[in-house]
């Protein structure tokens, strides 16, 4: 359930990113060529239409790839995470295996010390 939830969201993030992008050199391509534009006859429109699908398909293959590099660049974050955890528990029980060895030699020298005592 919560792969999809992420799957979506990173698609959302790309999607804005990619889309402001576009914005900014849709609206730079239009004031460059702002004289280009004086007639609208039927062939222009068909000509636009065409390059109106073609930006959709590359502007949805943008978003695709960049809701995948966005997804993975969280994924490996992740993996930082859970390592750099994974390394923090290791040392702790490593130091804990030591203070338990240390408290096993302390009891044996206890030992030794209330025999000799109980000898003497």
């Amino acid at each position: 359930m919560l792969k999809p939830l992420m799957k979506l969201f990173f698609i959302a993030k790309a999607a804005v990113e990619v889309g402001r992008e576009r914005l900014e050199d849709c609206l730079d391509a239009v004031t460059s060529r702002a004289t280009e534009y004086k007639s609208y006859g039927s062939e222009h429109v068909k000509h636009s239409r065409d390059i109106a699908q073609e930006y959709a398909y590359e502007l949805g293959q943008q978003i695709w790839h960049r809701s995948e590099v966005l997804e993975s660049q969280f994924r490996e974050r992740i993996r930082r995470q859970v390592a750099d955890f994974s390394l923090g528990a290791l040392g702790d029980s490593t130091e804990i295996n030591e203070l338990r060895a240390e408290i096993a030699t302390l009891r044996a020298e206890i030992a030794d010390l209330k025999s000799m005592r109980s000898a003497v």
